[in-house]
């Protein structure tokens, strides 16, 4: 499908609420895979622990999980403008948040879609991006492969 101002208006419509990315039934390797992928990607990425910007020399995912549990921990990934940010919530699932307002043009949506390729390809899983907390109904399914299914 090609992506127009229509999946603009129904996918990153603005009401206030946020939209989700998720990969389910995940472990510490696929949080791993994920994570190698960030630190190579040429996308900016500020963590953030207790809502204060801080330097992490990690490499090892699971240190995050091992600071989450006294601490607030965020990693914001910056694409094209876009802030995607990743909470440390469960070993299990990747579970990502962003604004529906910074997606502005189809450019910033590609950019959205592209990093969700990325994504499910590493993984070899599924990636849905849905409203704020319903995973239930995805609006955008992106298979393993990379092949992209809209829901609108």
């Amino acid at each position: 499908m090609e992506i127009t101002n229509e999946v603009l208006d129904k996918v990153f419509f603005n009401d206030g609420s946020l939209r989700d990315i998720y990969v389910v039934a995940v472990d510490l390797t696929d949080w791993q895979k994920f994570f190698d992928l960030i630190l190579t990607s040429p996308w900016d990425i500020v963590f953030y622990k207790d809502g204060q910007a801080t330097v992490y020399e990690q490499t090892n995912v699971a240190h995050f999980f091992e600071e989450n549990e006294n601490h607030r921990i965020l990693m914001s990934i910056n694409i094209n403008g876009v802030l995607i940010n990743c909470h440390f919530f469960s070993k299990d699932e990747i579970e990502f948040d962003l604004e529906p307002k910074e997606v502005k043009s189809v450019t910033e949506a590609i950019a959205v879609f592209k990093f969700m390729r990325n994504l499910s390809k590493i993984l070899g899983k599924e990636s849905i991006l849905t409203g704020e907390n319903t995973p239930e109904y995805p609006l955008v399914t992106v298979k393993s492969d990379g092949t992209m299914h809209i829901n609108i």
